[in-house]
């Protein structure tokens, strides 16, 4: 009995020292100890919402705002909206529109002056500082009817600093019965927004840039392909007919892509366009899925001549 008392006895000023020298290694160690300590404390934790937004986050509310911005203005008609969405040193690119917040709120009191002017804004894509909407636009008289518009906004601190614009007076349905805005609207394949951006970009520069139209099918899926183009039906072969079409009128298409902006299974291209019409600032979005495009919208705006412009900005 004797010796299991002893035992534990041991045991226990064992333990006393264990926990005597543990206290004595951190104290040698002082703040180094600590710094260790907190540091792999930290590593542990999420970073600081206000140190590093979370960018779902900032995407949603870059989203918002610049829905918001033209509810407002074509909605409720409010002449305080260009104040508040966007920034002093704003720059404008539609070549049709003045430059400034002058020039915006010049269009804010226009589309404000008819009662019947209104929005629907079907499709919103967000790039880091970029928003994109797809969107039809209704009594605006400068259009002389309903219209089609792509809207590119580039924020800065919260606020709207730039602004593209193309638009096209809405068509009835083309040859397969689509129109300019129906079809699939919701962002997916988040994950997969870079792949689908250079898969459009390779397209976009092999296939109209280059001229090989004989490796369309290489970007295409032929057999879904949905085309919302006013003049042009579903399928790869009417999209080769168009061309040709354009080729047989003595045309040619000389295209120079100027941005690309992505989320998830959509992609925007801007290019430069040399028509036979003439400039044209062509707006195409594509949807992307299992690694082919499936799907295309577009927006044609005639650019006129430098001596008309608005702004000094130019449409790119």
């Amino acid at each position: 009995m004797i010796n299991h008392e002893n035992e534990r006895r041991q045991q226990v000023l064992g333990q006393i020292s264990t926990m005597m020298s543990r206290r004595n290694i951190l104290a040698a160690g002082g703040t180094s100890a600590m710094i260790a300590m907190v540091g792999s404390a930290s590593l542990a934790q999420p970073a600081a919402t206000e140190a590093s937004p979370d960018l779902r986050t900032t995407s949603d509310t870059l989203r918002a705002n610049a829905r918001q911005a033209m509810i407002d203005i074509f909605r409720k008609k409010d002449p305080t909206v260009v104040d508040r969405y966007f920034a002093e040193s704003f720059i404008q690119h539609d070549p049709n529109l003045a430059d400034g917040l002058a020039g915006m709120r010049s269009f804010a009191a226009e589309v404000a002056s008819s009662p019947a002017t209104d929005i629907t804004i079907y499709r919103t894509l967000v790039d880091g500082d970029f928003v994109l909407l797809h969107s039809r636009y209704e009594g605006v008289g400068r259009y002389a009817g309903p219209a089609i518009a792509f809207d590119l906004f580039r924020f800065k601190d919260g606020k709207i600093a730039e602004h593209w614009g193309g638009q096209e007076s809405e068509a009835p349905p083309n040859l397969s019965g689509r129109t300019q805005v129906d079809g699939p609207t919701e962002v997916l394949d988040r994950e997969k927004t870079e792949a689908n951006r250079t898969l459009v970009r390779t397209y976009r520069e092999t296939v109209m840039v280059s001229l090989r139209f004989d490796r369309i099918e290489e970007f295409i899926e032929g057999a879904h392909y949905a085309q919302h183009a006013s003049k042009i039906g579903d399928g790869i072969a009417r999209l080769r007919d168009r061309i040709a079409s354009v080729a047989k009128e003595g045309g040619k298409l000389y295209l120079t892509p100027r941005r690309f902006v992505a989320e998830g299974n959509f992609v925007l291209v801007l290019s430069e366009g040399d028509l036979p019409s003439g400039p044209t600032a062509l707006y195409d979005l594509f949807r992307v899925e299992h690694g082919k495009i499936v799907e295309h919208w577009d927006v044609l705006t005639p650019i006129p001549p430098p001596d008309q412009w608005k702004n000094p900005n130019g449409p790119f």
